[in-house]
């Protein structure tokens, strides 16, 4: 933007030491269009509020209820599954300005997970995000044997000392009807419009041009939705649904004086407005292994020429199925291990390691320098299953076994260290190659032989908003 906005509030500086007006904040509660918000739909669409800066407190507000319409009538104790919340019922977001798609992701919630356990602890994540999202994923060390097993007391579950299905209960963020049920909140910045932690989104020079919010929900509960097992009876895919005709946009904007906006606005007829961003997409992939002990290589070529590459993150999920009624911890929302593997990348025709990295401990570096120096908070076991992990004394207890290998995330870091949007990634001249061989070393917490996965590549990239008087457009 070609005026500085400190010019008018000095954020964060003390009132005290240095006077300033006050800033002033308007809070927008935009309703669900009437036509997508009826009753049966999995999609809603928002017509963003065009007041001031667009800031990255802004939510979309849902709430998740047992359908009344069911086949099989909805029990009482289900709740959203706890590692990352209602966010795992979105199955796709776009925004989109000016009818060009501004950001559009599948599945935000497995590119939010690793984030949002690397930035906090689980602690922090379940005290935080539970009043928005209901996470509730929590480990434990058994002071007895030095176990990592779940904590149940911590998630919001009652159970007998063993753990075993049977005695389940679960007591916390209980989905009912929508007299009781409760509404969550999703950021905006958690559904691929990531650019707004950093900076405010000008949407007071959109003029007449209109900014659209899209959602789409998955249709099967069981992608987004933990129950008890045994005697609480089976989970049908139209057991519960999201509470489209009450979904609402809460959106918060910085305003502008009106001579401020006046004077930017017929700037914008000399100097269009650019506003850099990084944008994620997925680009999808499968694979199918073997018995126990057999490699497997694979190799994925992923075409993203001519785009100025930040980060790959590289999760593997199993195709929707039967097995996911039973998942009383994270439903479907999960990054699963795979075994032992062996990767290597090559880059504009480079090779990006010496040799391939087969250490776990090299892998979870990667992991580590892509998310800026932070690893994920999270036990051994959770996000690794190997030859290794099976040397490791594991709980024996129902839920702890559950969590076996549900955060396996890869993710490599394709910087170079000169900071922003622009210039700090590594433009891609060729087709990006990465060979990966997998390994299964489990057939039981988690089974990891005769399996075939979907592999999600998500890539990270820069992307260019240009606001003219008279146009707006998105680079590629």
């Amino acid at each position: 933007m070609s005026y500085d906005l400190n010019s008018y509030f000095q954020l964060g500086l003390d009132s005290e030491a240095t006077p300033q007006n006050s800033l002033v904040m308007n809070t927008i509660r935009t309703p669900v269009d009437v036509q997508s918000g009826r009753a049966g739909l999995n999609k809603v669409t928002f017509k963003v509020p065009k007041a001031g800066l667009l800031t990255g407190d802004s939510m979309v507000t849902l709430q998740l209820i047992a359908n009344p319409t069911a086949a099989v009538a909805p029990t009482s104790n289900a709740t959203p599954n706890f590692i990352s919340g209602a966010l795992g019922c979105i199955q796709r977001a776009r925004l989109v300005i000016d009818n060009k798609v501004l950001t559009d992701i599948e599945r935000p919630s497995l590119m939010e997970i690793p984030k949002l356990y690397t930035r906090n602890t689980q602690n922090e994540v379940s005290q935080l995000n539970y009043k928005f999202m209901g996470n509730q994923f929590q480990t434990k060390v058994n002071p007895a044997n030095g176990m990592n097993e779940f904590d149940i007391a911590n998630t919001r579950y009652l159970s007998a000392d063993d753990e075993t299905a049977d005695t389940q209960n679960v007591v916390r963020n209980r989905i009912t009807t929508a007299a009781a049920s409760k509404t969550y909140g999703l950021h905006l910045k958690h559904l691929g419009a990531e650019f707004l932690e950093n900076r405010s989104l000008p949407v007071f020079l959109m003029g007449a041009r209109e900014i659209i919010l899209e959602l789409f929900f998955y249709k099967d509960c069981r992608e987004y939705i933990t129950m008890t097992q045994g005697t609480s009876g089976d989970l049908a895919d139209d057991s519960f649904i999201v509470n489209v005709e009450t979904c609402e946009l809460v959106t918060t904007h910085i305003q502008i004086p009106d001579d401020v906006a006046a004077n930017e606005i017929a700037a914008l007829a000399s100097k269009p407005l650019t506003y850099p961003l990084l944008d994620n997409y997925v680009v999808k992939g499968g694979i199918a292994t073997l018995g126990s002990g057999a490699p497997i290589p694979n190799t994925f070529r992923i075409n993203a020429q001519n785009r100025e590459l930040h980060k790959v993150l590289m999760v593997q999920t199993l195709p929707p199925t039967a097995d996911i009624i039973t998942e009383r911890v994270a439903a479907n929302q999960k990054a699963l291990a795979d075994g032992d593997h062996s990767v290597q990348i090559k880059s504009n025709g480079l090779n990006l390691y010496e040799r391939p990295i087969t250490n776990p401990s090299l892998f979870q570096q990667q992991s580590v320098y892509a998310y800026d120096g932070m690893a994920l908070k999270l036990p051994y076991n959770t996000f690794n299953v190997n030859s290794r992990a099976s040397n490791i004394p594991q709980s024996t207890k129902s839920l702890s076994r559950a969590i076996n290998g549900i955060a396996q995330y890869f993710a490599v870091d394709f910087r170079n260290g000169n900071g922003g949007v622009f210039g700090a990634g590594s433009v891609q001249k060729q087709t990006l190659e990465i060979e990966y061989t997998v390994t299964p070393r489990s057939t039981t917490f988690p089974n990891q032989a005769n399996l075939q996965y979907n592999t999600l590549f998500y890539l990270t990239v820069s992307k260019l908003l240009t606001i003219g008087s008279r146009m707006v457009e998105i680079s590629f």
